[in-house]
C-alpha cells in the first residue's frame, strides 16, 4: 500500500551507513524527486536525494536520534516525475563493473544496512574485491518483521534474483548466502527454482530465533567464523544485506530509481490494522501513522526492534532509509497480585515458555509491563542460557554494580555483549542486565580500555581506521 505523497519532507543528510554529506542545494532552490541534494567527494558516504519535487524551504541542524545532523526541508509541489539515474538498463549485464558501481552509488542504495555496499566510490570501509562473503538476511527473527511474502510477491521475486546477480558482478570474489526462514517452505522452494543455476549462491534455511538477524550471530552460524565484537562484518570481508536492499539494487540498475522510499511495516496491537506502507523518505512520522494508530489507550511506539529499538516519542521526526518496522504496543504498568505464580499462557516470558508450549495456538499478549519489581538475583542462569554470545550476564552485572571495573570484566568478555536485550527479558528478577553491562563497558572505555585490546591480536581486520572514522562521527 502506498502512503499519500507528503506535503512536506524533512530529509536528514546522514542516513544509513556513512558520514554526513554536504548540501548541494540551498534555500529557495526547486528540486526534482531523485535529484541529489547532498554529496561528499571525500570520506565514506553516499549521496542523499530529494524524495519529492518541490522547493527547499530550509536547511538546518537538528537532533535526529541523538545525532546532530543537517536536515533539508522540502515543500512538495505535487509534481509526480522522478529524475532517473543515467545508464540504467534492463540489459545491465553488458555494463562494466565501474558503471554498475556508479549507478548504485549515485542511487543512494550503497548506504543501506550496517556495512553499506562497497564500491570504488568509498561507500563502505572496504573495496568490492575485499568482500569474501555476502549474506542476504531474510530470516525474520524479530518479534515483528517485514513480510517476505509482501516484499517478494509477483515479479519482485524475479527482481530479487536479478539484484543478487548485480551484487555478485560488482563483488566478484564473494560467495553469496541467502538466509531464509525455515518456516517459509513455499518461498524457499520458489527461491531455489530461480537461483538453482547460481553456483556461487547457497540458500541457508535458519530458524527465526531472535537475535539470529544480528551480524554477530548470523556470521558464526553461516560461515563458522568468529566475529570481531565491537567491529563491523566488513572488517572481516563480509557484507550483510536485507532483502529490501537487494530489491533496491535492482530498482536502481534496471529501472533507474534512486532510493526515495522505504517499505515500512506498521506492526503490533497498537495499530488499527497491521499493514505495509511504501513511504517517501523524509515523511514525518505523524503523517505515516497518526490516523492508523489506536489512540484510545496509552501506547509505546518503537522503531525496528521490539527489544532494542528506539522509542519514537517525537512524531515530528522523519522516516529515513533505515526504517523497516514501526511497532506500537500497549503501555501498561498495572500490577497483578502474585504475577510470578501465574502460568502465563498469554505472556511471552522465558520463565513461562514451558506452560505456553503445552497449549498450541495461544495468542501471546505484548505490552510494556514488567509484571513485577526488581528483586535480587537468584542465580537461575536463565540469562546465561539465552545469551547468544555465551557470556555470563548475571556475573558481569554483579561486578559492575559493585564497581569492580577492571580487567576481570574484560576476561569475562564484557565487550562481546551485542546489547540484544535477551538477558534482561529472560530475567525473572527483572534486573536490567543489558543496561548494567553497557554501563560497565562505558566505564571501562573511560578508563582507557576497549574491545580492540581483546580483538586486534586475533584478527587481521580490514578498513580499521575507516570504520573508526565513521563510527566516531
Amino acid at each position: 500500500m502506498d502512503a499519500p505523497l507528503p506535503k512536506r519532507v524533512d530529509i536528514p543528510l546522514r542516513q544509513g551507513f556513512g558520514m554526513e554529506v554536504n548540501p548541494t542545494v540551498k534555500k529557495g532552490d526547486r528540486v526534482l524527486a531523485g535529484q541529489i541534494i547532498g554529496q561528499n567527494e571525500k570520506g565514506i558516504s553516499t549521496p542523499v536525494h530529494a524524495s519529492v519535487s518541490g522547493v527547499v524551504e530550509d536547511i538546518r541542524r537538528v537532533n535526529y536520534f541523538k545525532r546532530d545532523v543537517a536536515m533539508a526541508t522540502i515543500r512538495t509541489d505535487g509534481a509526480q516525475e522522478i529524475q532517473l539515474l543515467e545508464n540504467h538498463t534492463p540489459d545491465w549485464e553488458k555494463l562494466e563493473r565501474a558503471v554498475l558501481e556508479k549507478i548504485l552509488y549515485l542511487s543512494g542504495v550503497t548506504s543501506l544496512d550496517r556495512e553499506g555496499i562497497p564500491t570504488r566510490y568509498y561507500s563502505s570501509i572496504i573495496m568490492p574485491e575485499d568482500v569474501e562473503s555476502l549474506i542476504i538476511h531474510g530470516v525474520g527473527s524479530e518479534p515483528y518483521n517485514i513480510s517476505l511474502e509482501v516484499l517478494l510477491s509477483g515479479k519482485r521475486l524475479l527482481h530479487f534474483g536479478e539484484g543478487l546477480k548485480i551484487l555478485k558482478k560488482i563483488m566478484p570474489n564473494t560467495k553469496v548466502y541467502l538466509a531464509l526462514n525455515t518456516q517459509k517452505n513455499k518461498l524457499i522452494e520458489e527461491t531455489n527454482k530461480i537461483t538453482s543455476r547460481y553456483d556461487w549462491l547457497e540458500v541457508y534455511p535458519l530458524e527465526p530465533k531472535y537475535p539470529q538477524g544480528y551480524d554477530e550471530v548470523l556470521i558464526p552460524t553461516i560461515l563458522n567464523k568468529k566475529f570481531p565484537f565491537g567491529y563491523s562484518a566488513a572488517n572481516i570481508g563480509v557484507v550483510v544485506l536485507n532483502v529490501q536492499a537487494v530489491l533496491a539494487v535492482y530498482d536502481a540498475v534496471v529501472e533507474g530509481k534512486p532510493l526515495l522510499e522505504r517499505i515500512v511495516g506498521l506492526c503490533g496491537p497498537g495499530f488499527k490494522e497491521n499493514v505495509h506502507l511504501r513511504v517517501r523518505v523524509g515523511t514525518v512520522l505523524s503523517d505515516v501513522f497518526s490516523e492508523r494508530i489506536d489512540k484510545s489507550r496509552p501506547l509505546r511506539v518503537v522503531l525496528n526492534s521490539l527489544l532494542t529499538g528506539v522509542n519514537l516519542n517525537d512524531w515530528s521526526l522523519p522516516v529515513d532509509r533505515t526504517f523497516s518496522q514501526i511497532i506500537a504496543i500497549p503501555e501498561t504498568k498495572e500490577r497483578q497480585f502474585l504475577a510470578f505464580l501465574r502460568t502465563g499462557l498469554r505472556y511471552d516470558s522465558y520463565s513461562h515458555a514451558f506452560f505456553s508450549s503445552l497449549v498450541p495456538g495461544i495468542k501471546k499478549k505484548t505490552d510494556t509491563n514488567l509484571h513485577g519489581d526488581e528483586r535480587p538475583c537468584i542465580s537461575c542462569s536463565y540469562c546465561e542460557e539465552v545469551c547468544p554470545v555465551d557470556i555470563i550476564p548475571h556475573l558481569l552485572s554483579k561486578y559492575v554494580r559493585k564497581e569492580l571495573i577492571d580487567e576481570t570484566l574484560m576476561n569475562y568478555e564484557i565487550f562481546n555483549c551485542i546489547q540484544c536485550g535477551l538477558c534482561s527479558y529472560a530475567c525473572p528478577s527483572k534486573i536490567p542486565l543489558a543496561k548494567i553491562i553497557k554501563d560497565g563497558q562505558d566505564k571501562l572505555i573511560m578508563q582507557g580500555c576497549d574491545q580492540s585490546q581483546c580483538i586486534l591480536p586475533y584478527f587481521n581486520l580490514k578498513g580499521i581506521e575507516e570504520y573508526r572514522g565513521v563510527k566516531e562521527l
